[in-house]
């Protein structure tokens, strides 16, 4: 029984360990949008791949990427223009990419 119990244990952070690592390999960034009802989608693009960003109150967020070179672009509502971003992200890093002020047409 007592070995049964140090085997658990022992796989339990080998999976703990495993997750701990790739957690740090990943990155996450966010941004602010003024005027925050403006911006009608925001997409983050990596490559050929594309997401959109979560909005919580005129701030977007996303977290568990790739780490690497990404764009932010801003679907804006009219009379405000749509924005393009870019940006290099690290692993392991909380990216704040401040805030993005629209530009009326």
């Amino acid at each position: 029984m007592r070995n049964a119990m140090v085997q658990l244990c022992l796989v339990i952070m080998g999976i703990s360990s495993i997750h701990a690592v790739r957690l740090m390999q990943t990155a996450s960034f966010h941004v602010r949008v003024f005027p925050a009802t403006a911006a009608d989608k925001v997409w983050a693009i990596q490559g050929h791949d594309s997401v959109e960003m979560t909005n919580v109150q005129g701030e977007y967020y996303l977290r568990s990427i790739n780490p690497g070179y990404w764009q932010v672009s801003v679907e804006a509502n009219a009379p405000y223009k749509d924005s393009r971003y870019e940006m290099t992200v690290k692993p392991g890093i909380d990216k704040d990419l401040g805030e993005i002020r629209l530009q009326n047409d």
